[in-house]
């Protein structure tokens, strides 16, 4: 059985992971905040997801749902993302991260 964090694992890239999370928590309540920093290290692309909702309520039962914790007030999950293909740019070598930026939630 696929569990909700292996699943947001085969989202393509930020975007789809955003679209993703937002229809998970749909279920729970509205987003407050959500940032998303991606990070690659050693070839592999990850997602760390630091995520509010409106109702702290809400926050513990999607807590329960995914199997995730707090850290530093916030929903914090870490998504593996797939592999670049070889002809995407990979970006600069070595290890690096990038908030990514969205102008809505």
């Amino acid at each position: 059985m696929t569990t909700t964090l292996q699943a947001l694992s085969q989202c393509a890239d930020v975007a789809d992971l955003r679209s993703a999370v937002r229809q998970i928590c749909a279920q729970f309540g509205p987003i407050q905040r959500l940032d998303i920093l991606t990070s690659v290290h050693e070839g592999v692309q990850q997602a760390i997801c630091f995520l509010r909702l409106t109702d702290r309520a809400h926050e513990q039962a999607l807590m329960s749902s995914l199997g995730v914790g707090r850290f530093g007030g916030e929903i914090v999950f870490v998504v593996d993302l797939p592999e670049q293909s070889a002809g995407e740019d990979s970006g600069p070598a070595g290890p690096s991260s990038q908030w990514a930026d969205f102008d809505d939630l």
